[in-house]
């Protein structure tokens, strides 16, 4: 079948879509952004049983998983990495993502595409996480005609692709107005995305695309491109500490409820059991600080939140919250001056959680008012562990997998802080 001639309309700043040509972008409101983008349109496909391919799988002719070899990487994605996956891996910069990547390539030889490095920086890099550089292949470009033409030629060689990074990225072609945009735009970013794509389904690699991210941690480009994609990987933690976390929040072929805990040492990253974990610095009572428990995937972990309450003398009180959700911690801040009668307008509010983390469990909620608490009282809280969601009436409900939080307390030698009502602070 033969393409379908067609256009439309894009807006070189943000990738949003019109029918015809407008002065100004509705969606950014930039001027002269639009671009008409021409030879789009729909390709023959062949039609294939199911029940053929599930019988190849079955019986072994076509092995379509495998294991990156790094166990807690394996552990995020399920059964590992499926031939034709496309993973878009983002974090914040400095955060280690290319520094997983190259151990990852380190152990299945494969092709790292270097849009931002050169062969020479990525073998200081090798050298240091005492690797062996000859399981590497780099390719230093930022075509992604290049990119195809290398897989196509070297067919079946790589397993993995990894494409460092896709704001990096250009396709070459002129047909579609895409060669005018520059690399890093939402037009370039979407077009070379759909290459990528397009390549691993028919090659049957798995291409690792690293994304930036912006300053509100989102994604950097149109958010076309985590629909795009297969799977979308978050890599998070403090950079002035040594813990980090893999996330998944996307994933077609696995469970998206697990995550990957990773320690940064001189030699790269290293995955560390649940054992290993201890995000408390040490067991001394302090004044605005609280113990919890909480819940990462299938995996408990104790932390504690350090909370400053003091007198503010400005009319608009700061309220800085630091692995905690703000509206979240504004709620509890609220619901503190209603049930407790405590003056919170008068005071400035910092919150903070050790490690680096940022939590959306509302299983620490207990713990964000008791370090409060805690602090504006001045008063120690002893070596309780505080677990629990509080209502707007100031109620403490139970949370998700509380057995297995209680067991995890007790093993290590603490004890539970019972409570059904935060006035049972007084």
């Amino acid at each position: 079948m033969k393409k379908v001639k067609e256009s439309v309309f894009v807006c070189s700043n943000c990738g949003n879509e019109y029918s015809k040509w407008m002065g100004q972008c509705v969606a950014c409101k930039e001027w002269n952004s639009i671009k008409e983008v021409r030879g789009l349109g729909s390709k023959g496909g062949k039609v294939k049983r199911l029940e053929s391919e599930v019988k190849k799988i079955t019986e072994g002719q076509s092995e379509i998983c495998f294991l990156s070899k790094i166990p807690e990487f394996d552990r995020v994605l399920g059964k590992g990495l499926v031939q034709g996956q496309v993973i878009l891996f983002a974090g914040e910069p400095g955060i280690g993502k290319s520094t997983l990547l190259t151990q990852i390539m380190g152990i299945n030889t494969g092709l790292y595409v270097a849009g931002e490095e050169s062969a020479d920086q990525i073998g200081l890099r090798v050298k240091r996480l005492k690797l062996k550089a000859e399981n590497y292949d780099i390719l230093e470009t930022n075509s992604i005609e290049e990119i195809e033409a290398k897989v196509s030629r070297t067919k079946n060689q790589y397993k993995i692709v990894v494409v460092d990074s896709i704001q990096m990225m250009v396709t070459d072609e002129k047909s579609n107005g895409v060669g005018a945009w520059t690399a890093g735009s939402p037009g370039q970013i979407r077009e070379s995305t759909f290459k990528l794509v397009e390549l691993a389904k028919r090659e049957k690699v798995v291409i690792i695309i690293v994304g930036h991210v912006t300053k509100e941690g989102e994604i950097a480009g149109p958010k076309l491109l985590e629909h795009m994609v297969d799977t979308v990987l978050y890599f998070e933690g403090d950079k002035n500490s040594d813990l980090r976390i893999l996330r998944c929040v996307k994933n077609r072929f696995g469970p998206t409820d697990e995550v990957g805990i990773f320690k940064m040492e001189e030699t790269g990253l290293r995955g560390i059991g649940t054992d290993e974990i201890n995000l408390v610095n040490n067991n001394e009572e302090k004044v605005g600080s609280a113990i919890t428990i909480l819940i990462e995937g299938t995996r408990p972990m104790m932390v504690e939140i350090q909370a400053l309450v003091t007198e503010s003398y400005s009319q608009m009180p700061k309220r800085i919250f630091s692995g905690v959700d703000f509206n979240r911690g504004q709620l509890l801040v609220a619901v503190m001056q209603k049930v407790l009668g405590i003056p919170m307008y008068q005071n400035d509010v910092f919150v903070m959680v050790t490690g680096g983390l940022k939590i959306d469990d509302t299983g620490v909620d207990l713990a964000v008012v008791a370090a409060m608490y805690s602090s504006y009282k001045n008063k120690v809280l002893g070596k309780k562990v505080w677990v629990g969601e509080v209502s707007l009436l100031g109620e403490v409900r139970e949370v998700r997998q509380y057995e297995k939080r209680i067991k995890e307390v007790k093993a290590l030698g603490r004890e539970m802080a019972e409570i059904n009502n935060i006035r049972e602070l007084k």
